[in-house]
């Protein structure tokens, strides 16, 4: 395939799998090998199965031309509408293409927070939404999911679908009193400090120093500072980001709040981000089985978490 070189040339990524399989392609689309962007299958060309699963297989990742980029979203978000609420598709499928659209999203806003950034993460946050409440065993297939991408962009996708999946089950037939959707952004959001704390401490093999557990304590006030610069300030969002490590018993941080004190949004947001760290692959300590970690919570931190989301939780999975 020819080659497109120019340094004025800007692509966009797109997530494999949501690309129509066994469908004619609307926009171009191309692959990176390098710095170099070549054409992998013109407009009208078909990408079919055998192509999605050797791009998958292979970790190759898919781009479009910038100016396409908006053509390309109205195309993406109805075609994810339909397959994410299709009862007949796979819910290991939706699992995939809800964490990879997620993950693309969570990239970009930690690299830096705009409008256009906020807006990728609020459809994200729609498709969460929509999928858990047509297919709650997408959760299922979400727990088996280990991937590549950092752990900090893993944990949050994670933390984002377990918070929602938590409100949704925990409020029932009032779920439509709260904004779901707002709720899982700032579920996603919720680490997004964590992009002031230096690589040397995230990336860190083995406990943390007592300097370095000062700093990453941060997190938090740095991630609500970061709303508040970028004026993404809805109540929901600031509660969670910054009371998310708070707990019950005021053993928490960074104001060692303690029970009624905590939004009940920041108390959902404190299960599934324990949960999901012990069930993690992460460089500072093994992971857990969902079991263990769901023992671990019950048994050893039981004074930290809300008991009544805590039963909601374990009736999630």
């Amino acid at each position: 395939m020819p080659s497109e070189k120019g340094s004025s040339m800007i692509y966009r990524e797109l997530p494999n799998p949501i690309i129509c399989v066994d469908q004619k392609c609307t926009l171009d689309l191309y692959v990176r090998i390098k710095n170099d962007y070549r054409l992998f299958a013109a407009r009208g060309a078909v990408f079919t199965l055998e192509h999605s699963r050797l791009f998958r297989a292979n970790n190759i990742n898919l781009y479009i031309k910038a100016k396409d980029h908006e053509t390309a979203e109205k195309h993406l978000n109805s075609y994810l509408t339909d397959i994410l609420t299709d009862p007949q598709v796979d819910p290991k499928a939706k699992a995939d293409i809800v964490y990879t659209a997620s993950v693309q999203s969570l990239r970009r806003i930690f690299q830096g927070m705009n409008k256009e950034a906020i807006a990728e993460l609020e459809k994200t946050s729609e498709n969460i939404a929509k999928t858990i409440l047509a297919d709650k065993r997408v959760i299922q297939e979400l727990i088996k999911i280990n991937s590549h991408d950092h752990f900090i962009y893993t944990h949050s996708v994670k933390v984002g679908i377990y918070g929602t999946a938590l409100c949704i089950n925990l409020f029932g037939d009032r779920i439509s009193e709260h904004n779901i959707n707002e709720l899982s952004t700032a579920f996603l959001l919720h680490d997004i400090g964590m992009a002031k704390v230096p690589n040397k401490i995230l990336d860190k093999n083995g406990p943390l120093t007592k300097q370095e557990w000062e700093v990453f304590k941060k997190h938090p006030t740095w991630g609500h500072d970061k709303l508040m610069k970028a004026r993404y300030i809805s109540k929901e969002s600031t509660a969670i980001v910054l009371y998310h490590h708070e707990r019950c018993n005021a053993k928490g941080y960074p104001f060692m709040k303690s029970g009624r004190d905590i939004p009940v949004y920041a108390k959902i947001c404190a299960i599934a981000d324990t949960f999901e760290s012990l069930t993690s692959l992460n460089p500072r300590h093994k992971s857990w089985s969902p079991f263990e970690a769901l023992s671990v919570m019950q048994q050893e931190m039981s004074e930290e978490f809300d008991p009544n989301i805590f039963k909601a939780f374990i009736m999630v999975l």
